[in-house]
């Protein structure tokens, strides 16, 4: 199951935050997982970047 951690140092949910997703199994699974984490946050009105896949196998996504 994906783990999503917000780099906002504040945890606020809005456009300029960089989720990292770690545990994902490809980058459908990531897209998923933020699109349910900002269901649960209120976040639904912002949009996506395309995941960037790190070198330690997690993807990292801007809202914006």
């Amino acid at each position: 199951m994906p783990n999503i951690e917000n780099m906002d140092p504040s945890g606020s949910v809005k456009a300029g935050v960089t989720l990292s997703v770690t545990n994902a199994s490809s980058e459908n699974e990531a897209i998923l997982a933020v699109e349910n984490y900002l269901r649960v946050n209120k976040g639904e009105a912002l949009e996506m970047s395309l995941p960037e896949k790190g070198e330690d196998g997690s993807y990292r996504i801007r809202l914006e």
